[in-house]
């Protein structure tokens, strides 16, 4: 089996197309699952820019789950997800929200450090202005913290800090290990996310680093690309396929109900 758990939307204000448009890209590419996870709308309007509100939640989201599921038949399981942020003071908001629609899996991601929308590009400036070191390993507590709340069920780009090409300057094997054990302890898969090769960085999310000791503590591994427009799903499986079949025993952990199992996973065999 191979799935796509991270895909966008129009509706996330930086994406482009449908929930159909992913579907339809999902069957040509030759995937078994496709997971639609939009950004959650957030309280207060808290950064409306990058997600959509809870009107549009209700009003588009909803429906362009349930229609593109009609309109795939057979073809492509569709499963129904979300992106949450973690993001310190919005717990139990997250919490009702995702526990009032039967969504398949939560992803939980790392956006902010504080108020600092660190994966943002207009405020990549922010890095030469803090100790990279320090920068890596409040975004590994942070990814920890998400992990012991209970609120997720895959933990999203778990290295998502190196996006812009920064690097830190000490072995922080450590604080990747405690975060990673942490995931292990709650039961937590993550993912190999391929739109890092995308971005500056040139690195699929997580690095080896993190996957090999990931593998060690046995973590489920799921596979997403993150795609914002359509022709980005399942964009580099390749790569992320052999990363997954070396670092995950051959092994894929898929959703339903916010149910975890593990299947064999399996080339792509792309349509047409």
């Amino acid at each position: 089996m191979i799935v796509d758990y991270h895909t966008h939307t129009a509706l996330c204000k930086h994406g482009e197309g449908t929930v159909a448009d992913c579907v339809r890209k999902g069957i040509a590419a030759g995937l078994d699952e496709i997971g639609c996870s939009e950004h959650i709308p957030m309280p207060d309007g808290f950064d409306l820019e990058h997600r959509m509100t809870t009107d549009e939640f209700e009003r588009e989201y909803l429906p362009q789950v349930h229609e593109a599921r009609e309109q795939a038949g057979s073809r492509i399981t569709l499963r129904f997800g979300l992106e949450a942020d973690f993001y310190a003071g919005t717990e139990e908001w997250v919490r009702k929200f995702t526990a009032t629609y039967p969504f398949d899996y939560i992803i939980g991601s790392v956006h902010f450090l504080g108020e600092w929308g660190f994966d943002n590009p207009v405020f990549v400036h922010r890095y030469e202005e803090r100790d990279i070191d320090q920068t890596y390993r409040d975004y590994f507590e942070a990814v920890k913290q998400s992990a012991a709340s209970g609120l997720f069920d895959v933990i999203g780009h778990c290295d998502l800090v190196k996006k812009f090409g920064h690097r830190p300057r000490k072995d922080l094997t450590d604080a990747i290990r405690e975060m990673m054990e942490t995931i292990k302890r709650h039961d937590l898969c993550i993912e190999i996310n391929t739109a890092g090769l995308r971005k500056p960085v040139h690195e699929i999310y997580p690095s080896e680093q993190v996957l090999s000791i990931a593998s060690e503590l046995q973590v489920p591994l799921t596979l997403g690309s993150d795609a914002h427009v359509p022709e980005h799903v399942a964009a580099d499986f390749d790569a992320a396929i052999e990363l997954l079949e070396h670092y995950g025993r051959g092994k894929l952990a898929v959703f339903e109900g916010r149910k975890r199992w593990m299947v064999p996973v399996s080339r792509l065999q792309r349509a047409g």
